[in-house]
């Protein structure tokens, strides 16, 4: 991706933004990946990744758009946290929006590796106070619901969230499709390799890319299918689940593969173990550097999402990161 204001006749721009290209790396399974042309790509593909996208997710602003963690479960990896007094839990909510984020991600189920299914109830318990708390202090403020669970999605879009993001690709819970027709929520829908504990098993082979995108491609032909329109659904290729060190570098390396199924993308890369090991840092609060890093190359790619904790640094990389694209 290119953003120089002086650009080939041959290129071609990614949605509506400033990023342009004008080759293209094909992969096939069993080959070695090939780079051709742009001109050379079928009509159908060129025309996705050329539409009109003036706003993600109803907004106006230029992506990518910051999705905040907002963890209510005392066993997250990174920012376990119980909540027991509203005012702590608020005060927490404000610091996210004082450091400029925009979705806030409200999830009360650690889905970590070795991670332990609790009930509904508890889950629920557990996200209602959150976003009562956000939707009434902050209504104008988007909310995601991170649950695998139809009935907690349920009850979290009845008081106005507005994105499921189901790390299942809605299947989990055989009413998924429905509650998220019912609600004409945006979904979300994550590569794994399974729907319940085994989302973190290994996944192998050399295609391991190609084997991400049928995934994502079949799970999008299934929302569709069940009625949920193209238009609100966004693609998560899974950085971390059951993806080696090397597997969630290429992926990173090569995610503009996943705009040519014309969805926004968005990849949660925040703090996870493998930037750890590249770094050294074994505490999940101190991979800062390798997150925002990994962030800022996510937004160069032209990625319309960043799940992030760390909202305020991340917010300052992407402001950095805009002006320099917009300079001549």
């Amino acid at each position: 991706m290119n953003t120089e204001s002086i650009y080939p006749t041959d290129a071609i721009f990614l949605g509506s933004t400033r990023l342009w290209f004008n080759t293209v790396k094909v992969f096939e399974r069993g080959k070695v990946p090939i780079v051709i042309s742009a001109k050379e790509i079928p009509f159908e593909i060129k025309s996705g990744l050329s539409a009109n996208r003036e706003k993600i997710l109803g907004f106006e602003k230029k992506p990518p758009l910051l999705m905040g963690v907002l963890n209510v479960s005392p066993d997250s990896f990174s920012d376990g946290y119980q909540a027991r007094d509203p005012s702590d839990l608020l005060k927490r909510i404000n610091k996210m929006v004082d450091e400029g984020v925009q979705i806030i991600d409200i999830g009360g189920e650690s889905t970590r590796p070795g991670f332990t299914s609790i009930s509904f109830e508890a889950e629920k318990k557990r996200v209602d106070q959150a976003i009562r708390l956000v939707g009434k202090n902050f209504p104008n403020l988007l909310m995601s619901i991170d649950t695998r669970k139809a009935s907690v999605a349920e009850h979290a879009l009845s008081l106005g969230v507005k994105i499921w993001n189901d790390v299942s690709s809605l299947s989990f819970d055989p009413d998924s499709i429905e509650i998220a027709k019912k609600f004409g929520s945006f979904v979300c829908i994550m590569h794994n390799s399974g729907a319940g504990k085994d989302l973190h098993k290994r996944i192998m082979g050399k295609n391991f890319l190609l084997d991400i995108f049928d995934y994502l491609r079949e799970r999008i032909e299934f929302a569709v299918s069940g009625g949920i329109s193209r238009s609100r659904i966004i693609i998560d290729p899974g950085i971390g689940f059951g993806k080696t060190e090397e597997q969630n570098l290429a992926i990173l390396s090569n995610i503009s593969l996943f705009h040519s199924l014309g969805c926004p993308i968005l990849v949660g890369v925040s703090r996870k173990k493998f930037i750890g090991r590249i770094t050294g840092e074994n505490k999940p609060e101190d991979r800062l550097v390798g997150s925002v890093l990994a962030a800022g190359e996510l937004a160069k790619q032209g990625v319309q999402i960043v799940r992030v904790h760390d909202i305020k640094e991340t917010n300052q990389v992407m402001k950095m990161l805009y002006k320099l694209q917009a300079a001549d």
